[in-house]
């Protein structure tokens, strides 16, 4: 959470107190959406979560689609730093070694309190609130750039709108584990070896998938 410009304010951010303001109620909109869920998200509750006005509030964030802007940007930041540092420590010329890396760190990110919590409210606020939903999908179309990458990498047949279609269905996947392998969720005991399966089908997928097979309808013959 360090150099931010607030959407609203340029300039508000650039002092070290400033800096330090705008943690505070990124910090505060964070927990608020996980503890209170995404009906709880208000600049009231982020305030008080502060112990600021609302008005004080205004200053640096001016609407709740401003904060919720830069909440979702410093998440995805997160992500891309992980995955950047996982290309690095992947062999260059394997990048079904750096896919395996990714599908399994997002698994495991999975099972963080934080992360079961947080998406799925997101998820919420998105079907209820049009802006977040468009904040949301711009989080994951960034998320998804490192599938995106490596996926015509390993299957050179696929053109670049094939495998960002490859891309959303790894994607949605492993985004539908939250559910049942996140934190504290029934099967989360089973977390790696749900990693393990998926690893396989993914990289299998990765590896063999046509575009006739993505095209046509029916691909199973009998």
């Amino acid at each position: 959470m360090r150099d931010l410009i607030s959407k609203n304010r340029p300039g508000t951010a650039v002092s070290r107190k400033g800096n330090e303001r705008i943690d505070r109620i990124i910090g505060a909109a964070r927990d608020t959406l996980i503890q209170q869920g995404y009906q709880g998200l208000t600049m009231r509750a982020v305030a008080a979560k502060c112990d600021i006005s609302v008005g004080n509030l205004n200053y640096y964030y001016s609407s709740k689609a401003d904060l919720l802007a830069d909440l979702l940007e410093i998440v995805i930041g997160g992500y891309l730093a992980a995955f950047d540092d996982i290309l690095s420590k992947s062999d260059p010329v394997d990048p079904t070694n750096a896919l395996e890396g990714v599908i399994r760190f997002i698994i495991s990110d999975i099972g963080t309190e934080e992360t079961t919590m947080f998406f799925p409210e997101l998820w919420a606020l998105a079907n209820h609130d049009p802006n977040a939903a468009k904040r949301m999908h711009e989080l994951y179309a960034k998320a998804r750039l490192i599938f995106d990458d490596l996926i015509p990498k390993i299957n050179p047949a696929l053109s670049a709108e094939e495998a960002r279609q490859v891309s959303l269905f790894l994607s949605a996947s492993l985004e539908g584990h939250t559910m049942f392998v996140g934190y504290n969720k029934p099967w989360a005991k089973y977390r790696q070896r749900i990693s393990n399966i998926a690893v396989k089908a993914m990289l299998d997928l990765v590896l063999s998938i046509t575009p006739w097979e993505i095209a046509n309808l029916h691909i199973i013959k009998g």
